[in-house]
């Protein structure tokens, strides 16, 4: 009975190891699905502490259990409690919602290679990389003495004591105070494997093992077994585990894919049947104690690999970053320290960095940064005088705050009135941070500088010093017209911290003309944290000029919603520099909101679209995020085709046909977005698959894109969907969605819908809605939305409903125009939707096209445009009628062409800068509708799916022509 005691013993050593891992495991995975970064790292040891208590509780308690039940009867309460907390998951999944992405097997399922074929596999990358082989050594190693120290362990308990209900006892109570070290550990200890460097912590664990080792073999009891278990579990927790893994993290993702399976499967496995077999073999020979002296060469040989790894761990480090095979990105600021904590290494890295130049000498100050930055501040301002003048800014840019007393005493050395930008952000670095260690007399000559920012920040720096007298200085600069002068005026006060001139800057963002100083004022104002800094800045986060763009974004602080919101819209930026800015000041912000990111993919602007997604990947979004925005817009999806269901009840009409049409567009729009961001989520890339499929017009690859979607998404996910994509009209797709989802209802005369549309974020949506309305107005709705219209910042709209307020009011003018023979936007996109080369675009596309547009009269019998003149205009015709003429020998002229309303030349001048082909002259008076080809490409910037078209256009016109020539050749 005590021999199958021991046995069992033995399994449940094994199994609860297995489990502590698995629990690990499984925690910091559920904390990865449900939260973010920040979130998870605080609330994994919690959640697994939650288990270790649950450990501690079930020690303690199996021997009273085991006298209570009797041993032969624990697997039932075993069986009990197991069943017991299956139904608390089971009641968890019906209370939240189930994630997104499902992990199916079957026989498609990618098998596992065998042993043979795996090490085949790496033995390439063992042979070239030390790094490997020292890995392989600390993997292997350690994992052939874990069976034989527990093996030792539960004999010595075994003999030391003599009943089953002894051993139990003493296990129970080891058990749990083991789990009580390991959860103080857990809360309290957290990793200091980071105190000595990689090579040295690597060294602690072997030497334990071989103190543990050898009290067995001088004194084989149980207070060696209680040493060697309790040290080796608090040393792999806190140091040996960590360090481990960062050592594996040295290597890029693609190495990792390959070499931790590897490591895990095959090199685990091999090293346990060893451990196992020796054990076996030695069993009938000699008393384990004598295992010691088995296990001796596999601890000299796990004991010797860190001092390899640290006599060429320099050498190791500095390779691996010149092949670019070092994951740096992967690993935050604690873990490069722990990483590059070795003399040598770090003095390696300095020298790389004395000897570089430009970019590179960058590269390696961001990474010294990261890894010591009080040692880099020294290092830049010996190597500052040997860069160009954009990496001196960006070096000086690199010196730490704490630093700034000592730096600023040498930078003053490298001022120059040649290198301005050099001299400004020296001026900006010893103002903020070093002002009090320099003498303010050496920055007396630049106060009369040319250039007005290092005359101004010159000002600064010496303001502190002499207030009365630079006091007048700046009232002097700011009461002068020209411009270069009142920038430094506005620079120095700005920084003098002088509340006083808020006011000024005030008064001066009322004047006329100032653009060339706005962002000065408005910066200005950010650094004398006047409320009215906050303010200027949203205001002029539209403004015309790029400048005036970029210094409002910079003074925004993106503290909420509503200031993320306003970043989001700058994602859209026509300036790529503005767009960049926008990204990294969202990436960056204290303020995030992931949600609100996701569910902003419903924006209309297609930049703004591509600065989300992009920003998407390096976020860590969550699961949950994901599913919640995945749930609210398959439902904005079928509330699309519900309006577009109830507009079908309309009289007939252009505007009616451009709705429907736009609301079964924004329901595909939606489901593209849906699919990326999963796709974007989805680590196994399946998604990426599904929605290059789905959107195919291939009708078999888009069948097997919904196969894949069925794979990969959970099954209610997948079943709301599928009717969206696979329903051949919007009435089909809303009986089956309504099975599976709740769907708003709209009223079958098309008020609500007309509503929705009015009332909606989309400019687009309420320019069709008042469309609808010019062309149906018996549709009765509440007039309060078109009263709130007029309030509208949007100038499309606002002419809009000046236009549909005259029409009902049967008046011809407005502002002195006559409005009611002006086209409205509504009329202008269903126009440009008969032209051949927009024919295929949606109502937003040509919305934003139509916007850019403007009409213009001509006479009878007046050029509109002469053949061989230069063309950068598109002419559709809206009233009337107009002759193609082309132009012979002698000034001949033949009429080839008559063309009327609706019908467009000049097409090609979007595309090149080829002179006109022939003579377009009125027949009759005209009116056109104009697209010159600088707000087009603007305009096809903003929407590439407009150049596509066009392309496909052309592409079908050549096409034509071909195969017209081979049926003449024929």
């Amino acid at each position: 009975m005590r021999a199958k005691l021991l046995d069992l013993l033995k399994i449940y050593e094994e199994e609860i190891s297995l489990f502590l891992w698995t629990a690990a495991l499984l925690f910091w995975n559920m904390c990865n699905d449900l939260f973010n970064t920040r979130q998870s790292k605080r609330l994994f040891p919690l959640l697994t502490a939650g288990g270790v208590i649950g450990l501690i509780l079930g020690s303690f308690g199996t021997p009273y259990f085991a006298s209570l039940f009797s041993m032969d009867n624990l697997l039932y309460l075993y069986l009990v409690t197991t069943i017991f907390g299956a139904l608390m998951i089971q009641a968890m999944g019906r209370s939240y919602a189930t994630l997104i992405f499902t992990e199916k097997t079957g026989k498609s399922g990618k098998k596992r290679p065998p042993m043979m074929e795996e090490i085949k596999r790496v033995y390439p990358l063992v042979k070239d990389s030390i790094l490997v082989k020292i890995v392989l050594v600390l993997t292997f190693m350690p994992n052939v003495l874990i069976p034989i120290m527990n093996y030792q362990f539960n004999y010595a308990v075994n003999e030391q004591f003599a009943s089953e209900s002894a051993m139990i006892q003493f296990f129970g109570n080891f058990r749990g105070v083991l789990y009580i070290v390991s959860l103080i550990v857990l809360l309290f200890v957290g990793r200091i494997y980071g105190r000595w460097g990689m090579p040295v912590a690597l060294m602690f664990h072997p030497f334990n093992y071989m103190l543990a080792f050898m009290a067995f073999l001088l004194r084989f009891d149980v207070f060696s077994a209680m040493y060697a278990k309790m040290s080796t579990n608090i040393i792999r927790t806190t140091i040996n585990g960590p360090a481990n893994s960062i050592l594996i993290g040295l290597f890029p993702e693609s190495y990792r894919d390959m070499i931790r399976p590897f490591l895990r499967g095959t090199v685990v496995r091999l090293a346990l049947f060893t451990g196992s077999a020796l054990i076996l073999v030695s069993t009938p020979l000699f008393h384990p104690r004598y295992l010691t002296l088995v296990a001796l060469p596999f601890l000299i040989a796990w004991a010797a690999a860190p001092f390899v790894l640290k006599a060429r761990y320099s050498k190791i480090l500095l390779d691996m970053i010149s092949r670019n095979l070092l994951d740096i990105k992967s690993l935050d600021q604690k873990e490069l320290g722990q990483i590059f904590n070795q003399e040598k290494t770090l003095a390696d890295l300095e020298s790389l960095f004395l000897a570089a130049r430009g970019n590179d000498a960058l590269w390696y100050a961001g990474l010294l940064k990261k890894i010591s930055p009080d040692r880099l501040d020294k290092l830049i301002l010996k190597n500052l005088g040997h860069q160009d003048e954009d990496t001196q800014v960006a070096l000086i840019k690199m010196i730490s705050p704490e630093y700034g007393p000592r730096a600023a005493k040498d930078l003053v050395g490298y001022l120059s009135s040649q290198r301005h930008e050099t001299t400004i952000a020296i001026l900006k670095f010893v103002f903020r941070h070093g002002i009090q260690a320099v003498n303010p007399s050496d920055f007396s000559s630049y106060i009369n500088s040319s250039h007005p920012v290092v005359r101004g920040f010159a000002c600064a720096c010496r303001y502190a010093d002499q207030p009365e007298s630079l006091h007048q200085c700046i009232e002097d600069w700011l009461s002068r017209t020209d411009t270069p002068f009142r920038r430094s005026g506005i620079i120095c006060a700005g920084l003098s911290g002088n509340q006083e001139y808020i006011p000024r800057f005030q008064s001066l963002l009322k004047e006329p003309e100032i653009d060339p100083i706005i962002p000065d004022i408005i910066r200005a104002l950010s650094r004398l944290q006047a409320e009215a800094g906050h303010s200027a800045a949203l205001s002029y986060l539209d403004h015309n000029h790029k400048e005036v763009r970029m210094a409002a974004l910079d003074a925004l602080s993106i503290t909420n919603d509503d200031t993320l919101k306003k970043a989001i819209h700058l994602l859209g930026d026509p300036s790529d520099a503005i767009h960049d800015f926008a990204f990294e000041k969202i990436k960056a912000a204290d303020y995030q909101n992931n949600l609100l990111l996701v569910e902003s993919l419903a924006l209309p602007s297609t930049r703004v679209r591509r600065g989300l997604f992009k920003l998407l990947e390096t976020l860590d979004i969550k699961d949950f995020d994901v599913l919640l925005f995945a749930k609210k817009n398959l439902s904005k999806a079928y509330e699309y085709l519900a309006m577009a269901q109830s507009l079908e009840n309309l009289p007939r009409g252009g505007m009616q046909d451009l709705a429907m049409e736009h609301l079964v567009g924004k329901k595909e729009m939606v489901l593209e977005n849906i699919l990326k961001v999963l796709a974007i989520h989805d680590q196994t890339k399946r998604m990426k698959s599904a929605w290059q499929g789905i959107f195919s017009s291939d009708s078999r690859q888009r069948a097997n894109a919904i196969e894949l979607l069925n794979n990969a998404l959970d099954n209610k996910t997948f079943k709301t969907m599928l009717p969206l994509l696979e329903s051949p009209n919007p009435s089909m797709a809303l009986t089956e969605g309504r099975k599976l989802t709740k769907i708003q209802t709209f009223d079958t005369e098309g008020k609500q819908a007309v509503s929705n549309l009015l009332s909606s974020a989309n400019w687009v949506d309420v320019i069709i809605g008042l469309g609808i309305l010019r062309e149906t107005p018996d549709i009765s709705i509440n007039q309060d939305l078109i009263h709130n219209l007029k309030q509208s910042d949007n100038p499309h709209i606002l002419r809009e409903v000046d236009m549909l307020w005259n029409k009902n009011k049967k008046s011809g003018e407005t502002n002195g125009e006559d409005s009611s023979e002006k086209l409205s936007l509504g009329e202008k996109i269903l126009l440009l939707k008969e032209i051949e080369i927009f024919s295929g675009l949606s109502a937003s596309e040509l919305a934003a096209i139509a916007g850019v547009t403007e009409e213009r009269a001509y006479d009878k019998k007046k050029d509109v445009i002469k053949q061989n003149s230069a063309g950068e205009t598109v002419f559709l015709i809206i009233a009337g009628k107009v002759s193609v003429i082309m132009e012979g020998e002698n000034s001949n002229e033949e009429s080839i062409d008559q063309m009327s309303s609706g019908s467009a030349f000049g097409e090609m001048a979007l595309i090149d800068d080829v002179p006109r082909s022939a003579t377009i002259r009125t027949m009759t008076p005209c009116r056109f509708l104009l697209l010159h080809k600088q707000e087009f490409k603007e305009t096809a910037m903003e929407f590439p799916r407009i150049a596509l078209q066009i392309c496909s256009v052309l592409s079908r016109r050549i096409r034509h022509l071909h195969s017209l020539v081979q049926e003449k050749v024929i």
